[in-house]
């Protein structure tokens, strides 16, 4: 891996410098709690109770279209989706798991946030959490839902971080 000099880094950023005025819509299924994001760590919901909001998450007034076009029309050069955020659940078609929109609701919301933005001539941006409540691999953190589980503290070899590696690359 090479280092970036520091005139290639300026080169890199100088469009959000100029594009800086941007929108961040955070959406996903703790949508489905309307409190906040990080419902499942904050209530300490089991993976089994919280998967629970992707059989009521029906967002059927996202238009990314309409989003985009209201962007542009503020003056904003780009805008960021998440497409996962911590509770796992993705926003688009995965080979590596079920726990997706495409299965629950039919539709990958990434896909349909890129193809808006780019036709609106916005920059794309696309936020996903490295970390994965739901994932059966990913370990027990102070975050993690279950961490004041009796047995959250004790050795989990079945909780490996390379076999998760594997899953969040994969993605």
């Amino acid at each position: 891996m090479t280092r970036s000099t520091s005139a290639e880094q300026a080169a890199a950023q100088a469009w959000f410098d100029h594009d800086r005025f941007g929108l961040f819509v955070h959406f996903g299924l703790y949508s489905v709690a309307a409190r906040h994001e990080w419902v499942m760590t904050r209530e300490r919901r089991t993976v089994e109770d919280y998967e629970k909001y992707a059989e009521f998450f029906e967002p059927d007034l996202f238009d990314a279209t309409r989003i985009a076009e209201l962007a542009k029309s503020a003056g904003m050069g780009y805008a960021v989706l998440t497409t996962k955020h911590h509770d796992g659940f993705c926003l688009w078609d995965s080979d590596l798991t079920d726990y997706t929109s495409m299965r629950h609701q039919g539709r990958d919301f990434v896909a349909e946030w890129v193809e808006a933005l780019r036709a609106a001539g916005l920059k794309v941006g696309l936020y996903h959490s490295l970390i994965d409540w739901h994932h059966p691999d990913f370990p027990y953190d102070f975050h993690h839902p279950r961490r004041d589980d009796a047995d959250a503290r004790d050795a989990h070899p079945e909780r490996t971080m390379v076999e998760y590696r594997k899953y969040l690359k994969g993605q």
